[in-house]
């Protein structure tokens, strides 16, 4: 879960990441490492993170000799693949938003033979998600729904159709693993040549030089996250932002507006990062400085929106009534804070504070 998830108000709404069968199982921890340390220091959305332990259900698979050693040609039917996509689709997502806010930005990371179900959904059904990656798939790719064709052939064949939005599509894989047959290389080559050539498909397609197998996964988790939430869109700075001219709190609703319309939800600016001046606490304080009192307010107010159950919140909402000459409301909002903090230090802090700006009756 994000890490701000509980203090969050309901206009936060997280995209979520699914990493399935048994290699999202093993895999958990490293994905979601990965996505909360770049969505803690605001190079991505923050982000749910979901393990689906359930296999990759799939159709009859043919293999077409990508594994060696097999007593025949095909793999029957496992899983109920159908069945699985209602249990995506019909239970899974609507529990997600309901219970943790998710909105319907979905991603899913298929690693290897885990690969299956994801293959199957882009080919074959309404696609569940917005973006596929495909990791350490050479082999899985060369391999097929029906005799002679390839999971290449069915991918190419779907995705030309003519459709106003494609899913984000990365493939990505080590160069230890196309030297292992030359049918692997094959595969790969075929995938870009095919898919290529589609107009408006937004395909990528990565090789690792001196990588393994799974070795590739860290790597290739940053590029995804670096193309699909490029630096020169995050980042935010800011200071800069509300020292450009005009209302602070309004700047920075037009940056993370610009933003919002470019990914389809809402990107909300942070109302707390850890030891980050790129925060609505820390820009209250600033405008203070600034001798911004009324601007500062407004910041605080909007940080007590997102986390209406944030005891720093309030104090800085309080502290900016004071900076701005309103004791009344800095005492009211004071202690709003005391109510909602827990420690006892925080409690002793806050009473000294309201101590401090209560007048003295003589």
């Amino acid at each position: 879960m994000p890490s701000n998830f509980t203090l969050s108000s309901e206009h936060h709404t997280y995209p979520v990441i699914f990493i399935v069968g048994k290699h999202g199982h093993q895999y958990f921890h490293t994905v979601n490492g990965i996505v909360k340390h770049l969505a803690d220091v605001e190079r991505m959305p923050e982000t749910i993170v979901v393990s689906i332990d359930g296999g990759s259900p799939s159709p009859d698979i043919y293999h077409n000799n990508m594994f060696s050693n097999q007593p025949s040609n095909k793999w029957p039917s496992w899983g109920e693949p159908d069945m699985y996509h209602q249990f995506y689709q019909d239970e899974l997502f609507p529990f997600l938003e309901k219970q943790y806010r998710a909105n319907n930005k979905r991603s899913v990371v298929a690693i290897s033979t885990s690969s299956f179900f994801p293959l199957n959904n882009l080919i074959h059904d309404k696609h569940l998600f917005d973006t596929y990656i495909f990791l350490a798939a050479a082999d899985i790719i060369g391999m097929g729904h029906t005799p002679n064709k390839t999971m290449v052939d069915g991918l190419a064949a779907r995705l030309s159709k003519s459709s106003k939005v494609n899913p984000l599509i990365f493939f990505m894989v080590a160069d230890d693993d196309l030297k292992k047959q030359k049918k692997y290389q094959t595969n790969v080559d075929k995938l870009k040549s095919k898919l290529s050539q589609i107009e408006g498909l937004p395909f990528t397609l990565r090789i690792y030089d001196n990588e393994g197998h799974y070795d590739t996964l860290i790597k290739a988790m940053l590029d995804v996250l670096e193309i699909k939430y490029p630096k020169s869109l995050w980042s935010a700075k800011y200071r800069d932002i509300v020292a450009k001219p005009g209302n602070a709190l309004k700047n920075l609703d037009k940056y993370f507006d610009q933003l919002s319309q470019h990914y389809g939800f809402a990107i909300l600016p942070r109302a707390t990062r850890w030891n980050s001046v790129n925060r609505l606490g820390f820009i209250s304080t600033y405008l203070i400085r600034q001798n911004r009192a009324a601007e500062a307010i407004e910041v605080a107010q909007r940080y007590t929106k997102y986390q209406p159950k944030s005891w720093q919140a309030y104090e800085s909402l309080a502290k900016a009534y004071e900076a701005n000459n309103n004791r009344e409301h800095a005492i009211e909002n004071a202690n709003v804070a005391l109510k909602l903090a827990k420690n006892e230090y925080d409690k002793k802090r806050l009473n000294q504070y309201i101590k401090s700006i209560t007048p003295t009756i003589k």
